[in-house]
């Protein structure tokens, strides 16, 4: 009962004017999207939406799975799964059928990012928008691995097209061990928790791997790589994808980028 208290508390301070958190996010939100889309894990921190727009949140599972996977969050807040479906990849969704993806903390959960980038703009109409919103790898728990360069993402994405897909899995590997064994020993110390024993990060990490999990952050960002990923992927991949801007949000724990489809 005193845990929860003591969480909702933190949540008033960290989302108060006290200490600016979502403001940015909703400030944006407000400025760009309009008409109907979709909200992609959303969890317990759905965006707040103007008035009249219409969002429906999608998840791999549904919203009591979601409470049970995740006991530390206030379920009550938690939203439901309106529509069940591989976030990064979204078949369910008809091709040009969206005003608007939203994706917050999502991309650096994917294994492909660049992939995954290709399937959001995929569904979006024709002015439609693609909003993200990526952690400051420079700050966040998963500080002592390097940010992810382009160049890693490129080959990422061609080993999937060509079908070296041992290749690939080798390289998640070895993203899985790093999350492992830095960044959940950063949070552990961060939410001041008992450190894994040796055998338990060992147990853990052949678990992520055998259920090709998308727990880890596979990759990490900074505001400059972000710049250099929206790039290449207007110029290479999506050249109908614009980006609008990038922005700092959380005093620059995290970046909104909003890219237009045109």
């Amino acid at each position: 009962m005193a845990g929860r208290v003591i969480a909702r508390l933190l949540t008033f301070f960290t989302e108060s004017l006290l200490f600016p958190s979502y403001s940015a996010r909703k400030r944006l939100a407000f400025r760009y999207l309009q008409g109907a889309g979709v909200e992609i894990g959303a969890l317990q921190h759905p965006l707040e939406m103007p008035p009249g727009v219409v969002v429906r949140y999608l998840d791999q599972v549904t919203r009591d799975e979601n409470i049970r996977r995740y006991p530390h969050l206030d379920a009550a807040r938690i939203v439901e799964s309106d529509l069940l479906d591989d976030g990064f990849a979204l078949t369910s969704i008809a091709p040009a059928s969206q005003d608007f993806v939203i994706a917050n903390h999502l991309l650096e959960h994917a294994s492909n990012p660049l992939q995954t980038l290709v399937n959001w703009r995929r569904v979006l109409k024709v002015n439609g928008i693609l909003f993200l919103t990526l952690p400051n790898g420079a700050v966040n728990f998963d500080q002592g691995r390097g940010i992810t360069p382009l160049v890693h993402l490129k080959e990422d994405y061609e080993l999937v097209k060509n079908g070296d897909l041992g290749e690939f899995a080798r390289r998640n590997r070895e993203h899985c061990r790093e999350f492992v064994e830095i960044s959940i020993p950063n949070l552990n110390r961060m939410r001041r928790r008992r450190p894994m024993t040796e055998q338990r990060q060992r147990e853990y990490l052949e678990q992520l791997v055998a259920e090709q999990s998308s727990d880890p952050h596979f990759h990490l960002f900074s505001r400059s790589s972000m710049e250099e990923l929206c790039r290449h992927l207007t110029v290479s991949l999506t050249p109908d994808l614009s980006l609008q801007e990038i922005a700092p949000s959380r005093l620059g724990h995290e970046y909104i980028m909003v890219l237009k489809r045109v």
